[in-house]
């Protein structure tokens, strides 16, 4: 079962690279396909709070000379299978990188907040490594070293007791 869903998230990776254009772009994948059905409930996730996350972190990761433009969207905005994408123009140095609306997620409520600042994290990764010589058509080592930086980064500090 785990292999099918491995399976499934690899397959989804909406990882686009448009070759006759100076765009470019990247998703971070889910195995989730279900919604929550909790519209009583306040947003959780907020544009002041995910363009905090965007400015923090670009200045962590050396991107302040990027233009990052950043959009909370339902989930028919996003590629099928994901929770956050971007997409960039390396010569104009501007970029778009879209979140999942927590109404749309299927995580409990108290993860939220946490994952969607990771899928941020994650994106501007992708965007970081956009000069690179990557494979457009083979993103799987791409996507898999992305995973394990953004995840280590916001990984909380484990001291020595």
């Amino acid at each position: 079962m785990r292999v099918v869903l491995l399976l499934s998230c690899l397959m989804a990776a909406a990882v686009a690279v448009y070759p006759d254009s100076s765009v470019s772009g990247a998703s971070r994948t889910t195995g989730n396909t279900s919604n929550r059905t909790t519209n009583s409930e306040p947003d959780l996730i907020t544009e002041d709070l995910v363009n905090g996350w965007v400015r923090s972190w670009s200045r962590r990761l050396g991107l302040m000379d990027w233009k990052i433009e950043s959009k909370i969207v339902r989930l028919a905005q996003l590629p099928r299978g994901t929770v956050a994408n971007i997409h960039w123009s390396l010569p104009r140095k501007t970029a778009t990188i879209k979140v999942l609306d927590s109404v749309d997620s299927t995580l409990p409520r108290s993860e939220i907040v946490r994952d969607t600042e990771l899928s941020v994290v994650h994106e501007l990764i992708h965007l970081s490594m956009a000069k690179l010589p990557l494979d457009g058509n083979d993103t799987e080592l791409e996507e898999e070293a992305v995973k394990r930086i953004s995840t280590a980064l916001l990984a909380p500090e484990k001291g020595n007791k």
